[in-house]
């Protein structure tokens, strides 16, 4: 009995990883499309985050601190929930590089913080 033959595809899908964004400078947060984005600031870094919109609800934002400062992301309209009671409006980093956090687009005018490595959420 003859063996089966093997096809090898040439053209097999080959998915690569989005690199991550640099944030060098204060401004808005870019939230139209699912992104790291890696701190590269060197003194604190203060960032605004809008609310989603219904463009955006399913869209994962993840952030990473690459330096020793205390970032201040602040969620217009207390939009951040973190599965405690109330709406949040900020997260701070501490002065560590490697902190960060992600959060998910739950509705048009809802945060969710998905996961946290240390940081503060008030």
């Amino acid at each position: 009995m003859p063996l089966p033959r093997i096809i090898d595809y040439p053209h097999s899908p080959r998915f690569q990883a989005e690199p991550p964004q640099l944030l060098a400078a204060d401004g808005a947060l870019p939230i139209t499309v699912d992104l790291t984005y890696v701190v590269t600031k060197g003194s604190a870094c203060l960032v605004s985050v809008a609310a989603p919109g219904a463009a955006n609800v399913g869209r994962r934002i993840q952030v990473l601190s690459a330096t020793d400062f205390a970032h201040v992301f602040t969620f217009t309209g207390s939009t951040l929930r973190d599965g405690t009671a109330g709406a949040k409006i900020t997260w701070t980093a501490p002065a560590q590089a490697g902190c960060g956090f992600e959060f998910y687009a739950a509705s048009a005018t809802l945060w969710v913080l998905q996961s946290k490595n240390l940081g503060t959420v008030a």
